[in-house]
């Protein structure tokens, strides 16, 4: 989910101060997952397999040379809907109705979806399997709208209303996390990534500390490079890579944001060498150091739209906003854009 970006990034500032005061969470222990069977409240919106004849039966032009599919929050309806990139052609099953908040893994079927108005801080939300849409996943509340996915698709991790923070394998285990600290990342290995101020754990294991307190935590999921990106304060990245002889995340790059980015949350290429950030009504995307030259010069030229999303190894970028979605080859200099008819809120691409 990529929405409300200054009320993130002031929020997980407030969880890392929640995360020191014990009087703010429940000594009792509840059901953080509940059955997709539950009554929704009257002013919830449901998800529902799709009824339209026009939903499950579109097709665009093929984005040729484009792997994976494309899971969207279609602008105005809030329609959950999928594409298949090399054919243009939707998937059948469709969630016709959400709140427009989606959060969706790179691999597998499954999403979480956006089910009723905020309680609170927290986003009401259910798991579904866009293959099978009938089968029950469970229901939750996610604190400031932040849930994220393991790698796997399997695995899902957010913080509750209370700020408890959850780890759900998916039909599977669940296990409240230890030291009342929220879930920020997962890494490759489907470990749980958590902060406290200026430092970042891994399953409780100190793994960086950064120059100020991190606001934001992005894993590298393709490249040689074991990289992390993190965001300090709203105002600067750091990107750090892995020493294999030393065991250990050394600083290799930092940028100090431009005054009309900070409290922006980008979308960070694969191996952490590009970020695209959601700047007015345009894309535009830094260059962290270590950017292809192709996708470098990139870095003052913008993109129609307000959400984005990365292909698999980061050549290509799907632009979306409220009247279309634009699919560009970052590799190519001589590649017209594949323009798509339809308006998005969210969007996240699927690997093949």
């Amino acid at each position: 989910m990529k929405g409300r970006d200054l009320l993130i990034l002031a929020a997980v500032l407030l969880v890392i101060g929640f995360a020191l005061a014990d009087s703010l969470r429940s000594d009792e222990t509840r059901v953080e997952v509940r059955p997709t069977t539950t009554e929704p409240s009257a002013e919830s919106t449901t998800t529902t397999a799709a009824e339209d004849d026009d939903l499950g039966e579109a097709s665009f032009p093929r984005v040729n040379g484009a792997p994976g599919s494309i899971v969207l929050a279609e602008a105005g309806t809030c329609a959950i809907r999928e594409f298949d990139l090399p054919t243009g052609l939707e998937y059948p099953n469709v969630v016709e109705r959400s709140t427009c908040d989606l959060w969706a893994p790179p691999v597998t079927a499954k999403v979480a979806v956006g089910i009723a108005e905020p309680l609170g801080d927290a986003v009401p939300f259910r798991f579904l399997d866009l293959s099978r849409l009938g089968r029950d996943l469970g229901s939750s509340e996610a604190a400031f709208g932040i849930l994220v996915w393991s790698q796997d698709g399997q695995r899902a991790a957010w913080c509750n209303r209370h700020l408890e923070g959850i780890d759900l394998e998916l039909g599977g285990d669940r296990r409240m996390l230890e030291g009342g600290d929220c879930p920020a990342a997962y890494t490759p290995d489907g470990e749980v990534a958590t902060v406290q101020g200026d430092q970042l754990y891994v399953e409780g294991r100190p793994t960086l500390r950064a120059s100020g307190v991190i606001t934001y935590v992005h894993f590298a999921t393709y490249g040689a490079a074991d990289s992390v990106a993190v965001i300090v304060e709203g105002r600067r990245i750091e990107r750090y890579d892995r020493r294999h002889l030393e065991d250990r995340l050394e600083l290799t790059d930092a940028l100090d944001l431009p005054e009309r980015y900070e409290g922006l949350l980008p979308e960070f290429s694969p191996e952490n060498c590009s970020a695209a950030f959601p700047v007015g009504d345009r894309i535009r995307v830094l260059n962290l150091g270590c950017s292809y030259p192709e996708r470098a010069r990139l870095s003052d030229q913008g993109f129609p739209g307000q959400v984005a999303a990365w292909s698999e190894i980061g050549d290509w970028l799907a632009v979306g906003s409220p009247t279309d979605l634009t699919f560009y080859n970052l590799a190519s200099r001589h590649f017209d854009p594949v323009r798509w008819p339809i308006g998005v809120a969210e969007i996240v691409w699927r690997r093949s």
